[in-house]
């Protein structure tokens, strides 16, 4: 994360810090019936119909060890440029992906940049004697929680 000059380059960091902590669920709505045929002896099928609503919950796949090694690393040498080609394509899809992926990323990740810049420039962030170190996440849970936070 170093330039040719060896100094820090922000955008960069953030640009990676960003790849390593988006982590939303897609919502899709059936137009035509589905099925969802079981992977496993002991599955049975899921029928879809017109209308239903299926959650895609992303958070589930960025933290598989089977795409990512140590995926409850907080890691964002993980997304750097030496890294893209290790990443299974398909693995990280935090915008979705295909055609009806989300127009508004590119806005999103410069939103959460300036964000990230501003806070860091104007603030000390440093741990409280609540901090827990390491950080884990909650189980159990559809958003991105901490074990032991709010």
């Amino acid at each position: 994360m170093q330039s040719s000059s060896n100094s820090l380059t922000t955008d960069h960091f953030i640009s990676s810090l960003s790849e390593d902590v988006i982590n939303f669920r897609i919502d899709r709505v059936y137009t035509k019936p589905y099925t969802l045929e079981p992977e496993y002896p002991d599955e049975k099928p899921v029928e879809l119909g017109v209308g239903d609503l299926l959650w895609l919950l992303i958070f589930g796949l960025h933290k598989d060890s089977k795409y990512f090694p140590k995926p409850e690393v907080f890691d964002p040498e993980r997304f750097s440029d030496e890294n893209c080609d290790q990443i299974i394509p398909y693995s990280c899809i935090p915008f979705g992906f295909g055609p009806r992926n989300c127009i508004g990323s590119r806005f999103a990740i410069l939103e959460s940049k300036a964000l990230l810049y501003n806070l860091l420039l104007n603030f000390e962030i440093v741990p409280t004697k609540k901090t827990a170190n390491p950080l884990t996440c909650k189980r159990g849970s559809f958003e991105n929680a901490v074990e032991g936070g709010c």
